[in-house]
């Protein structure tokens, strides 16, 4: 696997580990949609302001985060944002820089770092608490029934 990975490379300085063991949600959680959102911010194509906006400037004006302290994604919202408690995203940083200390590739504001510290039950349950954050008034769905119909069929 990590052969096949590493010579279809694009982009990428180094491959991704694989890991199949299973991240450390409680069950419980599936069932109300917050696995979701901290899966979301695993990845690049998410629903957060920063990806929205990269994607269509005409519907989402702006990547700030609602803080208005810098761009809303996952990293800022985990380490920087100023609605998240101080001691969740010290905690955050910590254990990115703690589950990152071994890979000389990344930095800890990487989709990788992020990645690498998925397994780790104590970073999923502190991004739980920052989903947790009602202020940040995070985004569950975005419709694209608009979207669909301006798509020519053929």
């Amino acid at each position: 696997y990590q052969r096949r990975v590493r010579e279809n490379l694009v982009g990428w300085s180094c491959s991704i580990p694989a890991n199949l063991d299973k991240i450390q949600i409680k069950i419980h959680l599936r069932l109300s949609g917050k696995e979701v959102l901290v899966m979301s911010l695993l990845y690049e194509n998410n629903l957060l302001n920063a990806f929205l906006f990269k994607v269509d400037k005409n519907e989402w004006k702006s990547p700030l985060c609602v803080c208005g302290t810098g761009d809303q994604d996952a990293y800022h919202l985990l380490t920087e944002c100023s609605l998240v408690m101080d001691s969740t995203k010290d905690k955050l940083a910590y254990l990115l820089q703690i589950n990152n200390q071994d890979d000389p590739h990344n930095t800890t504001n990487s989709l990788i770092a992020l990645l690498n510290c998925s397994r780790d039950p104590e970073f999923i349950y502190s991004c739980l608490e920052v989903i947790d954050t009602e202020r940040l008034q995070l985004r569950t769905k975005v419709s694209l029934a608009k979207r669909r119909a301006e798509i020519p069929r053929v």
